[in-house]
């Protein structure tokens, strides 16, 4: 059986970090590697480790999604036969292959498996119809997959009574316990508490809230800095921002990081007090297993979806009262011990997580069930 891995779709933030701890472990452990063919998006780090590694059975795909469905519906097929491709797993989301090739897809988009909740909220017009119509071209991509694999097991709880799926995979998400230490260039805030949004500007995770939150710190005298891996280059959501931010005149408690490298990440979490997660809905976030790996509190949104992973591993939050999350953050502050407590239980539910190769085992054992039962 021969693999085509589709990470074509990761080219940033906790999707590109599953895919690059991916490779790592192909390449680390004993795999045929002769049994893979790799479809990445160009200049990703993905990409850039496959080179570094030597490996030339890749091809490089455009990162414009529009470009990189045509490369897939008029070239996909060339590659298939070329490679004698038998399966192609795309690790989130799905690839226009041809469908005599069996596909399985790994399925991350939360929102369509919680129609109850109005996701696309802050969008409007032109942007919200995008969006309800990407929403659908993955709910058809689903149903068009031959097995969806799943790191949450509410969504693929939904999915079998939504969308009346049949083949499934819960497989949980795993952590890279070797982290780089390359040195992560950050003010001097030996002084401040310091907390870690690392999100970019996705609406999704209620950044828009960070200003107000400050402010609510700074009206209590409680020095309290934050750091918010977000891009300036992005110039309507870095506009939209720092208006708020100079509306609430906390400009100098607030750091904005441009991309932070995976290298980087521990020299990152090492530098702060509080991780926070205050998404609406997610299906899994590496920073929630790296808060726990790297004993840091998180902050998190009281959800359905974030009880079901964290239990009593994190500190819950309504994500739109800055007065309650501040009350929550000041509560651990006083009550050291219960921090200490808390830390405790994030280890002991980190160890429940497999191993990077436990996982990639897992969902190979899988596809190559799919495929011998096809």
């Amino acid at each position: 059986m021969k693999i085509l891995l589709n990470l074509a779709t990761l080219k940033k933030g906790g999707g590109q970090n599953v895919g690059l701890n991916l490779i790592k472990c192909l390449i680390s452990k004993e795999y045929d590697l002769s049994k893979f063919y790799f479809v990445v998006a160009k200049q990703s780090s993905i990409e850039f480790q496959l080179i570094e590694n030597g490996l030339k059975n890749f091809i490089s795909v455009s990162n414009n999604p529009i470009k990189r469905m045509f490369f897939e519906l008029t070239c996909g097929g060339k590659i298939i036969k070329k490679h004698k491709i038998d399966v192609v797993y795309t690790l989130f989301g799905i690839g226009l292959y041809p469908k005599r090739c069996k596909q399985i897809s790994g399925s991350a988009d939360s929102n369509i498996f919680f129609p109850e909740i109005n996701f696309w909220k802050g969008y409007k017009g032109i942007g919200r119809l995008k969006k309800r119509i990407i929403d659908q071209y993955r709910v058809n991509a689903l149903k068009r997959a031959d097995a969806v694999v799943f790191e949450n097991e509410a969504m693929l709880k939904r999915s079998q009574t939504l969308f009346k799926l049949k083949n499934t995979l819960f497989s949980k998400p795993s952590i890279n316990y070797d982290f780089p230490s390359d040195k992560l260039d950050l003010p001097e805030l030996d002084d401040s508490l310091v907390g870690l949004f690392l999100c970019g500007w996705q609406r999704n995770k209620n950044y828009m809230i960070i200003p107000e939150l400050l402010y609510e710190f700074k009206r209590r005298s409680i020095d309290f800095h934050i750091l918010f891996t977000a891009s300036k280059l992005e110039e309507k959501p870095y506009r939209e921002f720092i208006s708020k931010v100079k509306e609430f005149r906390v400009e100098d408690r607030i750091t904005l990081l441009e991309s932070v490298k995976k290298t980087e990440l521990k020299s990152l979490y090492e530098s702060v007090d509080y991780v926070f997660l205050l998404s609406k809905l997610e299906s899994f976030s590496n920073n929630i297993i790296e808060s726990w790996f790297f004993r840091k509190p998180l902050i998190i949104a009281d959800e359905e979806w974030s009880r079901s992973i964290c239990k009593d591993a994190a500190v819950y939050v309504d994500r739109n009262s800055t007065n309650n999350i501040v009350e929550k953050v000041l509560g651990i502050e006083k009550e050291k011990s219960n921090k200490e407590i808390l830390l405790e239980k994030s280890k002991e539910i980190l160890k429940m997580y497999p191993t990077m190769q436990e996982k990639v085992n897992l969902e190979l054992n899988y596809i190559r069930s799919v495929y011998e039962n096809s």
